[in-house]
């Protein structure tokens, strides 16, 4: 009464409000009917989208996870999709560009991360599906598995270090 203020059809509302907010409850119901004490509503100019980058940094090549699946998603300088393959039915590795003959088939990082256990060593027959090393990427350990049988060829990697998407972790003949 004393600041003039009118409660609205359902006071509860307001009395709520108040106890909620004090202060801030308060100062809309001082003001409610003055427009002028609130926040203005945002200009059209500043509701319109931001252009485009003209360049971005760089293309990159992404493993997604959909609904269980995995897809290898490269995407091109101007921020297009340049191409969508499905990843294997094993979490193995991401697509990666064939070997030449005789040097054996690439073991790739599916995710950046530091590696935190080699399994496998070099010279030792793989199944596939055998746990070849085991890689850390925010505090979730990633087992890195043969995507096919073989014999370990050459190893890339040791405990601790850190590794981007696609670099080369072992070769397997």
């Amino acid at each position: 009464q004393e600041k003039g203020i009118q409660l609205a059809g359902n006071a509860i509302d307001d009395v709520l409000t108040v106890a909620l907010f004090p202060q801030i409850g308060l100062k809309f119901l001082e003001n409610r009917h003055n427009p002028a004490a609130f926040e203005p509503v945002p200009q059209a100019e500043a509701a319109q989208p931001v252009a485009k980058a003209e360049k971005p940094a760089a293309s990159g090549i992404y493993t997604v996870e959909v609904e269980g699946k995995a897809f290898v998603v490269k995407v091109s300088d101007g921020g297009d999709i340049s191409q969508l393959t499905a990843a294997s039915s094993a979490p193995v590795q991401a697509a990666s560009p064939v070997a030449p003959a005789g040097a054996g088939t690439p073991v790739t990082a599916p995710l950046a991360g530091n590696i935190w256990k080699v399994i496998a060593t070099e010279g030792q027959s793989v199944a596939e599906g055998d746990v070849l090393l085991i890689l850390e990427a925010m505090k979730m350990e990633t087992e890195i598995r043969a995507a096919q049988a073989g014999t370990v060829r050459g190893i890339a990697v040791k405990s601790g270090d850190a590794v981007s998407v696609g670099d080369t972790l072992m070769t397997l003949a």
